[in-house]
């Protein structure tokens, strides 16, 4: 992975859209002390923009001590489609790349406010999933299938040239057969 990025973006791949540079996305020890913004009350708030409080994603820690953020961007989505932007988490975790739709199809909590998480069988990491906040509902970041219901969420394709980042504007798993709810686009909290 290439950490540095050129003085400019390169050309945008067919079907993406630009993320930002890869740096963005990693955790820092100079992002570590500004990651998370302050409400007007005071409160640490971790996530995304929202109408009222702008504010950066959350340093988060495995059991293990690797620390990752869940960046969350909008992109655009094809002409007509509602909403008209679609909000996306993206995380770099155990040194691959992730993209889901930030929205859990449950109540509408916002994915990147819960956690990333090892998806493993007999002690082999195979994968890794993203675990709700509001109710450890549980989804593979790759498949956006769960195991804790039979709903899905959108997953994309990321990829990385010259130290930056594209995420794809079509879900990577519009195959995998399964209720999904946005709730309008709109995170719930």
């Amino acid at each position: 992975m290439e950490s540095s990025p050129s003085s400019s973006p390169p050309s945008v791949p067919e079907g993406f859209v630009y993320a930002g540079p890869v740096s963005d996305f990693l955790p820092s020890s100079s992002q570590a002390a500004t990651m998370a913004d302050s409400d007007t009350n005071g409160q640490s708030v971790p996530g995304c923009q929202t109408a009222d409080v702008t504010c950066g994603p959350e340093l988060k820690t495995t059991s293990d001590g690797e620390e990752y953020l869940i960046k969350v961007i909008e992109i655009p989505q094809p002409a007509g489609r509602y909403p008209p932007q679609r909000r996306v988490g993206i995380s770099y975790f155990r040194k691959k790349w992730y993209a889901f739709v930030n929205i859990c199809p449950h109540q509408g909590s916002a994915l990147s406010r819960g956690s990333m998480m090892d998806i493993e069988d007999m002690g082999i990491v195979w994968g890794a999933g993203i675990i709700c906040s509001l109710h450890n509902w549980t989804f593979d970041a790759l498949s956006g299938q769960s195991d804790s219901t039979r709903f899905v969420i959108d997953t994309y394709d990321i990829k990385e040239m010259d130290g930056h980042v594209f995420v794809s504007q079509a879900p990577r798993n519009g195959h995998v057969v399964g209720p999904r709810r946005d709730f309008g686009g709109r995170e719930m909290n």
